[in-house]
C-alpha cells in the first residue's frame, strides 16, 4: 500500500531531518572586546608621553651641564677690580664765579648815573641805590610813597619819579623789576585781605606812575612779597619800617 503525500512522515525519519540543539545555538560576542579595542587605541598616547618626558629629562640634564661649564670658567678668569662709584670720586667744589668786566663797568657807570640824577633832588637821602653783581637797586621807604595801609602815591615823591623814569629812558636796554614789600603785621581789610594784595597793588601804581612818564610797558615788570622778603628782623617798628619798601631793580635785557 502507497503512502500518500500528504501523511507526515515517519518519527525516525523527522528526527533525523531536524538540526541538533547545539547547531541553533546564537553566537555570543565578548563583551570587553570594545574595551580591548579603545585600550589599543590609547597605548601610543603612553608611549607619546614617555618619550616626551625622557627628553625634558635629556634636555634639564644638557643645560644644568652647560651651566656649570660656564661658571667653572668664569671662576677660571682673572678677577678686575670693581670700578669705584661715582659718589665716591671726589668732587671738586666749582670755582666762585667771578663778575663779567664788561657788566661790571657798565653798573658801575650806572650806578653813578643814577646818583647823580638822585642827588640833583631834594629827596636824595630818602632814596638808597645799592650795586649787585648784575643789577641796581633803588629803594624807596614806605613813609616817602605811601601812606600806612594805602597804595596811593604821594604827591612828594612825583620829581624822583620823574627823574627815575628819565633814567630809564635813557638806557632803553635796562629792565627794570618793580618790587612791594611790607612788614609781618597782618592787614583784612575789604581792598586787601592780606599784605599780597597791599605789596602788588603798590609795586602796580609804581609802574603806572612810570609808564605815564613815557616808560615802555615792555619794559617793566610787576612783583608783590608781602612780607616774606625782609631786609630786617620784624622785631622793632624800627625795622618793620625799613622792611615796608618799593625796590625798582635794574637790569640788563639778555641779547636773544
Amino acid at each position: 500500500m502507497r503512502a500518500s503525500v500528504l501523511d507526515p512522515p515517519p518519527r525516525e525519519n523527522a528526527a533525523k531531518c531536524l538540526p541538533s540543539k547545539g547547531a541553533w545555538r546564537k553566537p555570543v560576542r565578548p563583551r570587553n572586546s570594545q574595551a580591548g579595542a579603545e585600550k589599543g587605541n590609547d597605548l601610543w598616547l603612553l608611549t607619546l608621553s614617555d618619550l616626551l618626558l625622557l627628553l625634558m629629562i635629556v634636555f634639564v640634564l644638557l643645560f644644568g651641564m652647560m651651566l656649570r661649564q660656564q661658571n667653572s670658567e668664569l671662576h677660571s678668569l682673572p678677577q678686575v677690580a670693581a670700578p669705584m662709584k661715582p659718589e665716591e670720586t671726589p668732587v671738586e667744589a666749582p670755582p666762585p664765579s667771578t663778575p663779567d668786566p664788561v657788566s661790571h663797568e657798565i653798573f658801575v657807570s650806572l650806578e653813578n648815573d643814577l646818583q647823580a640824577i638822585l642827588n640833583a633832588e631834594d629827596g636824595k637821602q630818602k632814596v638808597s641805590v645799592t650795586r649787585q653783581a648784575d643789577h641796581l637797586i633803588l629803594t624807596f621807604p614806605e613813609r616817602i610813597v605811601f601812606d600806612p595801609g594805602r597804595a596811593q602815591i604821594k604827591l612828594s615823591v612825583q620829581p624822583i619819579l620823574d627823574k627815575v623814569a628819565s633814567f630809564a629812558l635813557a638806557h632803553p636796554d635796562l629792565l627794570l623789576e618793580v618790587q612791594g614789600h611790607t612788614d609781618d603785621r597782618p592787614i583784612n581789610t575789604q581792598r586787601y585781605p592780606s599784605n599780597w594784595e597791599l605789596s602788588v597793588d603798590r609795586a602796580t601804581q609804581v609802574v603806572k606812575a612810570l609808564i605815564r612818564l613815557g616808560l615802555d610797558p615792555a619794559q617793566v615788570s610787576v612783583k608783590g612779597f608781602g612780607e616774606y622778603r625782609t631786609l630786617y628782623p620784624n622785631d622793632s617798628d624800627s625795622n618793620r619800617g625799613k622792611n615796608r619798601r618799593v625796590e625798582i631793580q635794574f637790569s640788563l635785557a639778555r641779547q636773544s
